[in-house]
């Protein structure tokens, strides 16, 4: 048994990026949407369960805490105004909505690996972002690129970065996330950043140990005072790189199974917005 989980917020972003502008005769911009909805219909034909989660929103709990976080501010209106038509014809496509408001869509998607990791499930998560790898820490759990059609697995995170699938939220402390809009500590690259963490685990026995592995490493003394004077800043960062795997989805894998399409609705939703496309 498999389920893919859909990142519907990246996804309707890789559309946007990689499909041509489509307008409707009222000017309104769908080229997003009709590479989004390409997409589902492909994986309605692959794969039995299925959850889509989006963040609509953009602004989650993580900008109340830090007001440098990813915010819709920056995002061109056109392609947030396909978000709510996004989520729409998800449902009538038959898949399950994860919609978050509090939350991001990340969050839906741990929530999901937590509640089935466990089980003779194989989940696969439609995603290129690297705060999911920390998903990846059994074995029955893989990430899927869809722009290079290559799979991911905890092994791999690990012969890429140096650390382990549960160290992902330390290492994105320390070195920062640009697309979430955290720096990290200044000067910590992701050699130094796996180096401490392979020997040290964790952000915090880093900073209990400052005094020995500051001689050890090449700028230690200098790395040491970065992670001395903002270990604060340092802790935060780390809580918004964890994610949340307490957040509502459905229970049962039985939810996450398609349902039937909704061919009347979908076709009065593609007459509308000029979609033209076949369900």
């Amino acid at each position: 048994m498999e389920i893919y989980l859909v990142d519907g917020t990246y996804e309707l972003f890789r559309a946007h990026f990689g499909y041509p502008s489509r307008k409707t005769k009222q000017g309104k911009e769908v080229g997003a949407l009709k590479g989004y909805i390409n997409h589902l219909q492909s994986l309605r034909k692959k794969y039995e369960y299925i959850g889509v989660a989006f963040d609509s929103k953009v602004e989650s709990f993580r900008n109340e805490i830090y007001n440098e976080y990813k915010s819709s501010k920056n995002i061109d209106k056109e392609i947030l105004d396909q978000f709510p038509l996004a989520e729409k014809v998800t449902e009538l496509l038959g898949l399950t909505l994860l919609p978050m408001d509090h939350y991001e869509a990340d969050d839906a998607i741990a929530s999901v690996c937590e509640l089935f990791k466990n089980e003779n499930i194989e989940i696969i998560i439609g995603s290129l972002d690297k705060d999911l790898m920390q998903c990846l820490n059994v074995k029955n759990i893989s990430m899927y690129s869809t722009r290079y059609k290559s799979f991911t697995t905890g092994d791999d995170v690990y012969k890429k970065f140096g650390v382990h699938p549960h160290q992902i939220p330390d290492f994105l402390a320390l070195v920062g996330d640009s697309s979430d809009g955290i720096p990290g500590m200044n000067g910590i690259g992701e050699k130094t950043a796996s180096a401490l963490l392979q020997e040290y685990e964790n952000i915090e026995n880093i900073y209990q140990n400052l005094n020995i592995w500051k001689n050890n490493i090449r700028s230690g003394e200098r790395h040491a005072n970065t992670i001395f004077e903002n270990y604060e800043l340092l802790k935060l960062f780390k809580s918004l790189t964890t994610l949340r795997v307490d957040v509502k989805v459905p229970k049962k894998i039985e939810k996450y199974s398609l349902s039937k399409l909704s061919s009347d609705e979908l076709e009065k939703f593609s007459t509308k917005y000029q979609l033209n496309i076949n369900f």
